[in-house]
């Protein structure tokens, strides 16, 4: 039966092919950035409170570097007596700088959760999330270069550009919704599936005060599954989906992991694995899970075709995660942790 999963996990690898970009930020260490990845993970974890960080820098082989920072928490609130229903709570906020112009966007979003049980044992979970919050984007238009600007020879910054801009900055809100289910056959076999739908409003994003200007909405899918294929190694492959206009994004890829010590409190493990993000990216991952932490570093080694410019580098992230948790153990198993 094992042998069945882990060929359809193997088909659905192989059949992602599909270009990449996508308008809004994203991680290749998706899974490590749960309330960007999908509301309904608010509170999704086994544990009290949870924070994460994660920051990534694209780009700086070939131009100004793209660089981009995300915080959040969130926390298990409600809970009903036997832990199968809880309500979670969030918020998380993101900054994000783009290109020469020092394109900017600063987001922040309010999280709640329903997480239900289907079943006594807690090994079969769904949950239901919703973000509401705002956005602010700006420019630095003296940073760039117009036509205007040339004199014929070289290029003068203090000729005027000739553009009449209306701002620099824009302000919307923002709105997102998604789902998670969690499905736990034993300790030797896990899956996570989720779908989020983000900018539901459709928010005008226009420096011109054009209305007809409007941010997409983005749809991401993936799944996860843990298999284990011994005592203290499991085998973790992922694979995410995301859609935003005329633009998709796909990436898949597996870890390994080595567990040192299994115990609730005191887990101890380190991973490595590579994925690819279709048409753009090879990325090579690594992870140390001790206790509480989990620390994350990748790498994406650029394979589009800007790679006689970029000469294969794309850019580095980290994430760090730290679980709060009670010190005592507990009678009854809580929400388990979603494959990071």
């Amino acid at each position: 039966m094992r042998k069945i999963y882990i060929i359809s996990i193997i088909f659905l690898f192989a059949i992602c092919c599909l270009n990449v970009k996508a308008q809004d930020i994203h991680f290749s260490q998706f899974l490590n950035s749960p309330l960007n990845l999908n509301p309904a993970q608010t509170g999704f974890f086994q544990g009290s409170q949870r924070f994460v960080l994660n920051h990534r820098n694209q780009w700086s082989s070939v131009t100004v570097p793209y660089s981009t920072f995300s915080g959040s928490f969130d926390l298990q609130a409600l809970k009903r007596r036997f832990k199968q229903d809880i309500i979670g709570f969030g918020i998380v906020l993101n900054n994000d700088i783009a290109g020469d112009g020092n394109f900017g966007t600063t987001q922040g979003n309010f999280s709640v959760s329903y997480i239900k049980a289907l079943n006594k044992r807690n090994n079969h979970i769904i949950s239901f999330g919703l973000q509401i919050g705002a956005a602010q984007q700006k420019i630095d238009f003296s940073k760039l270069y117009f036509n205007n600007q040339y004199d014929g020879d070289i290029f003068n910054p203090n000729l005027s550009n000739g553009e009449h801009f209306q701002k620099n900055s824009l302000f919307y809100p923002d709105i997102n919704f998604g789902t998670h289910w969690f499905f736990q056959k034993d300790d030797q076999l896990i899956f996570n599936f989720g779908a989020a739908l983000f900018h539901l409003n459709k928010p005008v994003v226009s420096f011109f005060e054009n209305n007809d200007v409007k941010l997409n909405r983005r749809f991401a899918a993936y799944s996860g599954v843990l298999i284990g294929l011994d005592k203290n190694i499991e085998l973790t492959p992922s694979i995410l989906f995301m859609q935003q206009g005329k633009y998709n994004e796909m990436l898949y890829g597996a870890e390994l992991n080595f567990i040192l010590n299994n115990s609730l409190y005191f887990y101890s493990a380190f991973s490595f694995g590579s994925f690819v993000r279709n048409n753009d990216a090879i990325i090579a991952k690594a992870s140390l899970s001790h206790r509480k932490f989990i620390f994350g570093i990748s790498y994406d080694f650029n394979i589009s075709e800007l790679h006689p410019a970029s000469r294969y580098l794309g850019g580095y992230e980290f994430s760090i995660i730290y679980v709060v948790r009670n010190t005592y153990q507990k009678k009854a198993k809580e929400v388990p942790c979603p494959i990071f």
